[in-house]
């Protein structure tokens, strides 16, 4: 009797022991890499191959833009705690929750516009040619963040 119990924990153990691999691989190895500024400014720009103008031209864009974009995320964060704090005090939802959600999509839609303004101007430093190559890394991005 004791050798059908074993065969039963050792079948279960290496079920679980499987599945966890499973997963593992899947959320490692599988899913497509997330893309951050850096990433994205670093894989573009090694393929667009810029002059030495276009790049003193995109690191002061950069510059600037990094300042701008600070801003924006301060101010999504600073909402967000609003939120956060509106909701540990409200025991419903109601129009305080719903200013302050509004107050969060606010923010987000800034910094989005923000960012879209940032890249047309990126766009506009460079060649004809460049361009598309710069309009498919957008493009390719994009799609890797839409749900």
């Amino acid at each position: 009797m004791k050798f059908p119990l074993r065969s039963i924990l050792l079948t279960l153990a290496l079920v679980a022991v499987s599945g966890a691999g499973g997963a593992w691989i899947g959320v490692t190895l599988l899913q497509p890499a997330r893309q951050d500024h850096q990433t994205f400014h670093d894989r573009l720009f090694a393929e667009l191959h810029l002059s030495k103008e276009q790049e003193a031209m995109m690191h002061a864009l950069e510059e600037r833009h990094a300042a701008e974009i600070a801003l924006y995320q301060d101010r999504v964060a600073a909402a967000n705690r609003i939120l956060a704090s509106i909701v540990e005090q409200e025991g419903s939802y109601d129009e305080p929750v719903d200013d302050a959600i509004v107050n969060v999509h606010s923010a987000m839609l800034d910094l989005q516009k923000a960012t879209i303004r940032h890249l047309y101007e990126m766009r506009e430093i460079l060649t004809p040619e460049q361009q598309l190559i710069f309009d498919r890394h957008v493009e390719e991005t994009f799609k890797q963040i839409a749900p």
